[in-house]
């Protein structure tokens, strides 16, 4: 249990000495998401949502879909210590290889959190964000599962792949690609047929379905159970592997 806090201290102070990639995150979405009001409302009315503003699905949407790059960010931590070459200190320390994996993953979690509740705080402040109904017990369960999975996701790929530029590849399409294929950027019914057919492959999709029916269905915890379930299952799977495959030995390649 020291070995754990004593790494996930260490994490935390190395994110407060240089936080410029949260700062962008963070501002990334709240650049691009008066740009693209008005358009995203149009696709709403067009979906059946006549009152809608479009910030019920402009918000979680970019919320879902840079959360995807925050997540990364627990896996390029586990990188960069084999690039600072400063791994083997951490691995001379007490924490046994799953509480090493324990304390990358808990900072980020919360860091997840934390973005996700500024994301929606934001939304609520500048773009007219209403629960108009819903559960605020709904929407906590939804961004805990969320950060949970996707967290969980990313340190499974740190555990497996070798280079960071394999963990970049997946951070890029875990983003984009099932960021949009689950329907961050416009409503999974306006994909085109086989897109939607395969959409809930991703787990930005179970994300978005639980953050519609609380925001444009009035959903309660009853109706993000099954959504949540999803992606709580997938965190405990990932994480499962990640403990399974993780070998702190293994050489990893940072940037050149």
């Amino acid at each position: 249990m020291n070995g754990f806090l004593a790494i996930s201290r260490l994490q935390l102070r190395i994110i407060r000495r240089d936080p410029v990639f949260l700062v962008v995150m963070f501002g990334m979405p709240l650049i691009l998401m008066p740009l693209m009001k008005e358009t995203i409302a149009l696709s709403l009315n067009a979906s059946g949502y006549p009152d809608a503003t479009g910030a019920e699905q402009l918000v979680p949407g970019q919320t879902v879909l840079f959360g995807f790059m925050v997540a990364g960010s627990a896996a390029f931590a586990i990188f960069r210590e084999h690039g600072w070459r400063t791994w083997d200190r951490l691995r001379a320390s007490p924490a046994s290889p799953r509480q090493m994996l324990a304390g990358f993953a808990a900072p980020w979690v919360l860091i997840h959190l934390f973005f996700q509740f500024v994301m929606l705080g934001a939304g609520g402040v500048f773009f007219d964000l209403r629960l108009n109904g819903g559960s605020p017990a709904a929407l906590l369960l939804t961004v805990v599962s969320f950060a949970a999975c996707v967290v969980a996701i990313v340190i499974l790929a740190a555990a497996t792949f070798r280079t960071v530029n394999q963990v970049q590849a997946l951070v890029n399409l875990g983003a984009m690609v099932f960021g949009g294929l689950g329907g961050a950027l416009v409503p999974v019914e306006q994909l085109p047929g086989w897109a939607e057919a395969v959409a809930p492959i991703s787990p930005q999709y179970w994300a978005m379905d639980a953050h519609r029916a609380i925001f444009l269905e009035s959903g309660g915890v009853a109706d993000v159970v099954g959504p949540c379930g999803i992606l709580l299952s997938i965190a405990v799977v990932a994480g499962g592997l990640a403990s399974l495959r993780f070998r702190a030995d293994e050489t990893k390649e940072f940037f050149a």
